[in-house]
């Protein structure tokens, strides 16, 4: 044999096999390679940024850290909902876990909803798990590596989280009471891992039986609810039977920085995390490649298929997760517009918050549905808005980074049309979307009494927001390159939305503040608009669609 033979018959490297192309394992870590990076900054910014800020703000005075406790219990219960419990909130750690602890898994746990969901489910759609599979390896083996990739880069992400939060511990204590220990930053990484997970293993469970986009939105629903509903069972004892059916009650009494522990239910949460993986290995390994619906089939009508031309066809591509997006924020709008009642009552027996809120907002109505879900629904919807524009922009996307465009434009279709015709399909989905939230939002306020008209028009600042993502996409795709879209809309997101909660507590400079777009947007749930802001969004959406159209006239594919 020739030591050219020998060379070509050497199989892969040992390095190549961790990161790279020389096994599924290694693949799955390099595909992940971007959302770690961003989920490891975002974590990591957050936790020494916030940590930094709030010590600077409570003072080292016994007196300064009374009146952040005194403050902390002056705010209503039911707006303490999303907020953790209120453990010594007078300290570094305590503060944290009440305003930012359950935060982090629930955004970590989308990440591992949309990726455990398509890791098998989605590759086995498109036929390309098919020339895996040829190889020869088994495919419970090909589920395993593809499954260890993604729980190795959410471990590195929340072990960023582990050195962030004990370097904030040790580095900004004021007080001795500030200080967050080794064994606090290991329990909150720890709950963090496994909460992350835990949404994903209901997301790989399921993707085997109803496909990437079924599993997805079940997975996200199954989340948001725990989150949503753990957060309420206190001021509304009657949702603790059902927060309990979810991880999120479960571990509702492990409170880590507050030095509060319960490693038994965290333990629960990793047994049941890992007894959902199985069942998601074993349900792949025993099904044919691309079987994922045990019911009826049901065709989608004709004019929903995309076969009338390109603006149709864009539009079609992402249609099923405009729906499933759309009914996922409507249940979020639903259930936070049926939650303003109390809220409405508990706001009559705190007159100081609301005088409070009239000072800080002369001339809003606070005390109405509208006033709560611009209290409360708009950060987290603006985020979703966010991601489902990301979801349409991937969409769009995939046509050039999956070589399906080299055929499409084999047709005489110029590229500036179908560029342009991606752009509208892509606002027609942000509609879709709107209106599903809309209507939730409707069907909500409508069970309190209150105004609905005022709170249902001010749902479409979703649509402007996403309308400029949309943009944004279309813009980078075209000038750069469509496997560069998606990621520039998530990172988008993610920074502004980070700028906007953290921005004013670690004293970031007002130009920095004044360039978020979701700054001048205004309060539109109790009707004030920021036209400015609506008008810049606009001319985003518009400027983004021409820019990448034209642009991407003029460069080679996949470039």
């Amino acid at each position: 044999m020739t030591a050219a033979t020998q060379a070509v018959s050497r199989g892969p490297s040992l390095w190549s096999r961790i990161y790279g192309f020389g096994s599924v394992f290694a693949k799955t870590v390099r595909d992940s390679r971007r959302a770690t990076i961003i989920a490891s900054a975002v974590l990591a910014a957050s936790f020494i940024g916030i940590g930094r800020a709030i010590v600077e703000l409570f003072g080292t005075t016994a007196e300064t850290r009374q009146e952040v406790v005194d403050l902390v219990a002056a705010v209503p219960p039911i707006l303490q909902g999303l907020a953790g419990k209120v453990v010594n909130v007078g300290t570094l750690g305590g503060y944290f876990q009440y305003k930012y602890g359950s935060f982090f898994p629930f955004v970590l746990s989308l990440w591992s909803i949309l990726a455990l969901s398509s890791t098998l489910a989605g590759e086995a759609s498109r036929g390309a798990l098919d020339f895996v599979a040829a190889t020869g390896k088994s495919r419970r083996r090909l589920a395993i590596e593809k499954l260890s990739g993604h729980i190795l880069m959410v471990g590195i992400a929340c072990l960023v989280a582990f050195v962030s939060i004990a370097f904030a511990g040790a580095t900004y204590a004021q007080v001795p009471a500030d200080e967050i220990s080794v064994a606090q930053a290991f329990g909150y990484a720890s709950w963090l891992f496994f909460m992350t997970l835990a949404g994903g293993a209901v997301a790989f469970a399921l993707a085997p039986f109803v496909g990437r986009g079924g599993a997805a939105g079940l997975a996200g629903f199954v989340t948001f609810a725990g989150f949503i509903l753990n957060g309420y069972q206190v001021p509304v004892p009657e949702l603790a039977p059902y927060a309990n059916l979810t991880w999120w009650g479960w571990t509702t009494d492990h409170l880590p920085l507050s030095g509060q522990f319960d490693w038994a239910s965290v333990a629960f949460v990793g047994v049941a995390a890992a007894v959902l993986l199985v069942i998601g290995v074993e349900s792949f390994a025993r099904r044919d490649l691309g079987a994922t619906s045990v019911g009826l089939s049901v065709s989608m009508p004709r004019p929903l298929l995309g076969l009338s031309g390109p603006l149709a066809r864009a539009t079609s591509i992402s249609l099923p997760a405009a729906f499933w997006w759309g009914i996922g924020v409507g249940l979020f709008g639903l259930t936070f517009g049926s939650a303003a009642g109390p809220f409405m009552d508990q706001l009559g027996d705190s007159p100081e918050f609301v005088s409070l809120l009239e000072t800080i907002f002369p001339g809003v109505d606070y005390a109405s549905a509208g006033g709560f879900l611009q209290l409360l629904f708009v950060e987290l919807g603006v985020i979703f808005a966010g991601l489902a524009a990301a979801t349409f922009v991937s969409g769009w996307a995939s046509d050039e980074t999956s070589g399906r465009l080299e055929m499409v434009l084999a047709t005489p279709l110029a590229r500036v049309r179908w560029a342009l015709s991606g752009g509208v399909g892509m606002l027609a989905n942000v509609a879709v979307f709107v209106a599903l939230s809309a209507a939730g939002i409707a069907i909500g306020v409508s069970t309190t009494g209150s105004d609905v008209a005022t709170p249902v028009t001010g749902s479409l600042i979703l649509a402007v927001y996403a309308a400029a993502l949309v943009g944004i996409g279309v813009a980078v795709g075209g000038l750069f390159g469509t496997r560069f879209a998606t990621p520039a809309v998530v990172i988008f997101v993610l920074v502004t939305w980070f700028v906007q909660i953290v921005g004013a507590v670690v004293g970031f400079p007002d130009v920095v503040m004044e360039l978020v777009l979701t700054t001048h947007f205004g309060q539109t749930f109790v009707g004030v608009w920021d036209w400015v802001g609506v008008a810049a969004s606009i001319v985003i959406a518009i400027g983004g669609i021409a820019i990448g159209a034209v642009a991407f006239a003029r460069r080679d594919l996949r470039s």
